[in-house]
């Protein structure tokens, strides 16, 4: 059954909703973003895919201004070879995740797929798109959990790569709930009906 997710960020004006939906093939999500200041004016739309474990399948991702519309078409095969806008990108082998820039939903992709023991940190090279400019390249992140689920239903991971670290917080799906200083999620809100 599709759900809903929205969250709003927190150091710019922006806005992104979410339909997501899962199951015995995989998951999907289908994006909307509005970016105001610094970071556009833009919007950014996108359509993931990943298998039933977990493992990105394919991301089309558009960007559009004033300037015009770009979009960026990346396919993953079971191999971890990867295309982007059907020419190979041997530079992303090897990388199953993908982290879309602007986004919290890409944190769960790791987070679902991965199996998590408390305290131990676990490193994995990804496909990082960058947007609303849609470029992509290879990037290590780290991601450790800090605190399994609470009676809240919600989970503390830290997310690391380079310099950068944020400690946050999920819901029981693994879906952010709180992105220190970015986003937070304002859909389904606490006490919400998803």
């Amino acid at each position: 059954m599709p759900t809903d997710l929205q969250w709003e960020a927190l150091d710019w004006p922006g806005l992104e909703h979410v339909v997501v939906s899962s199951d015995a093939a995989g998951f999907r999500a289908d994006g909307q973003l509005v970016l105001g200041p610094p970071v556009g004016p833009a919007s950014v739309s996108y359509q993931l895919s990943c298998d039933a474990n977990w493992r990105v399948a394919g991301l089309t991702i558009t960007a559009a201004n004033s300037a015009g519309t770009r979009t960026l078409a990346l396919i993953a095969g079971g191999d971890a070879h990867w295309l982007a806008d059907g020419q190979p990108r041997p530079d992303l082998d090897g990388c199953i995740d993908l982290d879309i820039s602007l986004t919290p939903l890409t944190n769960t992709l790791p987070i679902r797929r991965l199996a998590w023991t408390p305290a131990r940190a676990q490193e994995l090279d990804v496909v990082y798109v960058s947007a609303p400019d849609l470029t992509a390249r290879r990037v290590s992140q780290c991601y450790t959990l800090l605190r399994p689920e609470a009676d809240d239903n919600t989970s503390l991971y830290r997310y690391e790569s380079g310099s950068f670290s944020a400690d946050l917080t999920v819901d029981g799906d693994g879906f952010v709930t709180d992105y220190p200083g970015l986003w937070r999620r304002v859909w389904p809100s606490e006490g919400a009906e998803a």
